[in-house]
């Protein structure tokens, strides 16, 4: 996942989280908060979920933050 922020110095910094992950997916994705990147750390059942949604949250240093949605 990536970020921009216009503004300049610290408050253009992007910080990446899980925002209201379920549950059952808590041990299943991390997420490098400097980076965006999105790692699997367990096995994917596709018999168990048809697919996987995750809602990811960028904020800036300023406070402002934006969502996005992961399948």
């Amino acid at each position: 996942v990536t970020a921009t922020d216009r503004d300049e110095g610290a408050n253009a910094e992007v910080k990446y989280s899980f925002f209201k992950i379920p549950e059952k997916f808590d041990k299943t994705f991390m997420m490098d908060p400097e980076s965006g990147e999105i790692v699997i750390i367990e096995n994917l059942n596709f018999e168990e979920h048809e697919f996987y949604e995750l809602v990811v949250q960028a904020r800036d240093a300023g406070g402002l933050s934006s969502h996005s949605k992961v399948l």
